[in-house]
């Protein structure tokens, strides 16, 4: 049972190295490959091509396949890895004239992980930067050998040359299209052909490639066995042992060949040492307390032909994939269960645990119904067989389908209602925006990313419906508005259980033929997607969407239904139409009004203006758009309504309002846009003429303290050729005009600028020397208002602080100048100094500063005698009872009296009461002798003046 001559399976997943095996299902890859190879061979060229399919799709399967192929076709073979170690290199040596050369790259394992897990942060791998330039080098040198002679010499040996690279697409597109572009791009790279692997593996094609690995590594005596019956070509497998592998990789989301493979080597290798099933089972972690039997035959998941007491009858179809009728009921009775039998596509005809599988047999495609009821398709009917019942298909996990079954009996019972199918439509295609109210249904609007979109959802039955629907449908698309929202392209769901489909598109077959929005060139198919779904077609849908919901529900990846793709294609087509009128004014330094008057003058002479391309299709379609005039506000909402702004760049509705004017199409008058007229020329050519004149001259006033300030500067703004003959010339003189206005505009701002910075300055000067004429009105005929500057502001400041100072200072003795009888009036004498041109205020500070001083040391003096006059006085009084204020006069009196020398009495008065009374100092004082003073003193004793010792 044994008798293989190698392992069929590899272990780990790769292709044996000695490869006896051919590939199942590369055909229309190979095909492909062919050509490349017929490109190379048949003309001196030198081409790439790229294999692109994930991780473990047979990539390397294929290259075996190519090799193959092109030895039989004569071309020499250099086959190496993609990998970050060793040395890249391609052996030129192997390369003879004029004979063909296959080079083939497999992006190794490494290098695949590497990608998948860290994107583009692997270009931080230097490493893996340098392997990647090295290829692309290389590469470059084998297509382009005249440029890369320091590589490979002789540039003439190495013609006919085919590249075939194989990759995944995280390491093509997200790395090698965006770092080396030149080389790894299709459009503008070096990229001969893409060939994408088909990446779907159905379960007949599994089997298949199964048949094909056992036979080609069978020894003879195994393929007698076959040949006579005795065996079949899954020895030592069963179709149930494949069924349930391929169910384990489906539950895994691992249906690839070399998931597949590798399951199927360790099955093998189990089965080899007397195991079974059940263990690989168990192994990957499925291990109910079941006998093995049972787990496989619920793991299988197909019909077994013998009753037992945990099994279910169930009726087993065999349709030929051809019968596209009975398909059709398999489908249906799919759909209820929420899964989809694709009826066109045998690649997507693959398995359904409880459901149904696929098999080749005699080269012919069978679809293995497994169903609970009879379809009434008897012809194809195998007989009744048996499946796992519910309540044990559940120890492993099987109430999925079961739950599947009723989810999608109630979304087909709700999707009765017409509204509910729409709604549910609406949901497939993932939309979200504003709900309008519509004849026969509702739309929904949205702005994306500056594209204005509806959707409409509508559902009809009766011919006067549908005639309503058409009617609301082409006042939508002649206006391009829908209830008040703007509209950049309309997607339509028509929808109906009486009406067919070709009914209906007869019907709007005219609408979809008429100019978009009235006004453009292009027919509303290009700015319409218009899905119908008549009797015909309804219940399609309905079942489409029975299963894309169901899947949701069960988070597996979801097939959204035929109409979303439909819709998304013709979305992206019709934005492609809108993005045609689009415009983009390049932004720089300079004003716009003087960037669009430059745009006009280019747009005038002929050439494309980047960016605006579409600007002479959209200036046509507007004056298209009324017969003689338009009020402003209207055209600019016209432009709004009829283009995509929202996606504009640096220019909007008024810009092009600006370009027509300034290309001569439309004249501004008041409020209304007029079409070209030369009366209505000159008169605009006029206004703008008048506006020129008016910034002749910039003028500008301020009102200060002292009376307005005017200030005055006139303009030299030339001459204007303003003469025109017709709407050419007008525009070009227009133009100049206005450059000139724009021009002159500037200068005039700048000056009024730099005017007003001069008035504000000189008001600033004005109000600070108005505040120093308040205070010292008599320098007011010293300043000139009009001629009034920082310096002269400054000097009366200096001068009007110094004789504050002044003041400050006289504040401070004028008491005492007046105590001692000086004469000194500093009030007057900055007075009389400030009627003065230059008066000297900072001298006279300093010499008032110096005589304050001698003036405190009199005022000192003065105190101290006022104050020894005023105890003589009291002395006086207390002695001898003397009355008088006058000290002359008390003292004449007292020494009169006592007949005692007057200024001995005086210098003892001074000393007043209880002092001691020196006789020397007595004598120095008054100019006495000692015996003078002793005598006078004796009397003053006598008098009772002063007690003995001459205590006065």
């Amino acid at each position: 049972m044994y008798a293989f001559v190698d392992l069929p399976f590899s272990p780990s997943g790769v292709t044996h190295l000695i490869r006896r095996h051919k590939s199942v299902g590369f055909e229309r890859e190979l095909k492909e490959l062919y050509e490349v190879l017929k490109a190379a061979r048949e003309g001196n060229n030198n081409v790439l091509a790229v294999i692109i399919a994930p991780y473990g799709w047979g990539k390397s399967e294929l290259l075996d396949e190519l090799e193959a192929l092109a030895e039989k076709e004569g071309f020499d073979i250099y086959r190496t890895a993609l990998s970050l170690e060793g040395e890249f290199t391609i052996d030129i040596a192997l390369k003879k004239r004029n004979k063909p050369m296959l080079v083939l790259i497999d992006e190794a394992d490494e290098l695949s992980r590497i990608v998948a897990v860290h994107k583009l942060g692997v270009l931080g791998d230097e490493k893996f930067v340098k392997t990647v330039q090295k290829v692309a080098t290389y590469i470059r040198a084998l297509l382009e050998p005249r440029s890369y002679k320091n590589i490979l010499g002789d540039p003439e040996r190495f013609n006919k040359i085919a590249i075939v690279v194989a990759l995944t697409p995280q390491l093509y597109y997200t790395i090698l299209k965006n770092v080396v572009p030149d080389v790894f791009d299709i459009t503008s790279g070096r990229v001969y052909r893409e060939i994408i692997i088909d990446t779907r593996f159905p379960f007949w094609q599994f089997v298949e490639v199964v048949k094909q690995r056992l036979l080609a590594y069978s020894d003879t005596e195994r393929v007698r066995e076959i040949e006579r019956g005795k065996i079949d070509l899954l020895t030592p497998f069963t179709l149930y042992d494949l069924a349930a592998v391929y169910h384990l990789a489906k539950r895994r989301g691992e249906v690839a060949p070399r998931p597949l493979l590798k399951l199927m080597a360790r099955l093998f290798q189990i089965k080899k040492e007397g195991g079974r099933l059940a263990h690989l089972l168990r192994e990957e972690g499925f291990n109910p307390d079941l006998d093995d039997e049972i787990l496989e035959i619920v793991f299988a998941a197909i019909p077994v032909e013998h009753k037992k007491p945990y099994l279910k009858e169930v009726y087993l179809y065999k349709i030929p994939f051809e019968d596209k009728e009975a398909l059709n009921i398999a489908r249906e009775y799919l759909v209820v269960r929420g899964k989809e039998l694709d009826i066109k596509d045998p690649k997507n005809v693959s398995y359904e645990p409880y459901l149904y599988y696929s098999l080749i047999e005699d080269g012919r495609l069978f679809v293995y119904l497994i169903a609970e009821e009879n379809l009434g398709i008897e012809k194809y009917l195998v007989g009744k067989r048996y499946v796992v019942a519910e309540d044990v298909a559940k120890l492993v996990c099987w109430e999925e389908a079961q739950s599947v079954a009723i989810v999608a009996k109630e979304l087909s019972q709700r999707l009765e209602s017409p509204i509910a199918l729409l709604e549910e439509a609406e949901r497939a295609l993932g939309i979200e925006g504003v709900k309008l109210r519509r004849c026969c249904g509702y739309a929904t609007w949205s702005n994306k990313m500056g594209v204005r979109e509806a959707y409409l959802f509508l559902y009809v039955d009766r011919e006067d419906e549908l005639k309503r629907v058409v009617e609301e449908l082409a006042e939508v698309v002649s206006q391009g508005v829908i209830n008040g929202y703007v509209v950049d392209y309309l997607n339509v769901l028509l929808v109906s259980r009486v009406l067919l489909t070709e009914t209906i598109q007869q019907a709007t077959s005219p609408l979809m033929s008429a100019y978009w929005k009235r006004l453009f060139p292009d027919p509303v198919s290009k700015f319409t997607t218009l899905e119908i779904y008549g009797a015909d077609k309804y219940e399609k849908l309905k079942q489409q969407l029975i299963k894309y919901a169901v899947d949701k529900i069960l988070k597996r990846g979801e097939k959204p239904p035929e109409f979303v793709d439909a819709v998304m294609l013709g979305r992206e087509r019709a934005r492609e139409n809108v993005l045609k009128y689009t415009l983009a004014l390049k932004k720089g330094k300079e004003k716009k009004a003087i960037a669009l008057i430059k745009l006009a003058e280019a747009l005038e002479e002929g050439g494309e203006v980047e960016g605006l391309k579409a600007y002479r299709e959209i200036e046509e379609i507007l004056l298209n758009a009324f017969e003689d005039s338009i009020h402003e506000k209207e055209f600019k909402s016209l432009i709004n309504t009829l283009f995509p702004v929202n996606l504009w760049r640096e220019i909007r509705e008024d810009d092009v309002v600006e370009l027509m004017k300034l290309r001569g199409q439309i004249i501004p008058i008041g409020d209304r846009l007029y079409k070209y007229r030369e009366d209505l020329a000159k008169r605009y050519m006029s206004e703008v003429l008048r506006q020129l004149e008016a910034l002749r001259e910039v003028k500008v006033e301020r009102q200060t303290p002292a009376g307005p300030i005017k200030l005055v500067r006139v303009l030299d703004i030339g001459e204007i050729e303003a003469a025109f003959t017709d709407k050419k010339s007008y525009a070009k003189a227009l133009r100049e005009a206005l450059l000139k206005l724009q021009v002159i505009k500037e200068k005039y701002n700048e000056i009024k600028t730099e005017l007003e910075r001069e008035t504000e300055e000189k008001a600033r000067l004005i109000k600070r020397m108005y505040s120093l004429l308040e205070k010292f009105p008599q320098r007011r005929k010293f300043v000139n208002l009009e001629k009034l500057d920082e310096e002269i502001v400054r000097r009366e400041e200096a001068i009007a602080q110094k004789t504050e100072e002044a003041l400050h200072v006289w504040s401070g003795i004028k008491h005492m100048a007046s105590a001692v009888g000086s004469r000194l009036d500093v009030e007057r004498d900055l007075a009389v100094l400030l009627e003065l041109p230059e008066p000297w205020i900072a001298d006279y500070v300093a010499v008032l500063k110096i005589y304050s001083s001698e003036l405190e040391k009199k005022y000192a003096l003065f105190l101290e005698k006022e104050k020894a006059k005023k105890t003589a006085l009291e002395w006086l009084k207390s002695k001898f009872g003397v009355e008088s204020e006058d000290i002359d006069t008390a003292l004449t009196t007292v020494a009169t009296k006592i007949g005692v020398n007057i200024k001995l009495l005086e210098a003892v008065a001074k000393r007043g009461k209880g002092a001691v009374l020196e006789v020397d100092q007595l004598a120095v004082e008054t100019g006495l002798k000692k015996e003078e003073v002793e005598r006078e003193l004796e009397r003053l004793y006598k008098a009772g003046a002063v007690e003995k010792k001459y205590v006065a």
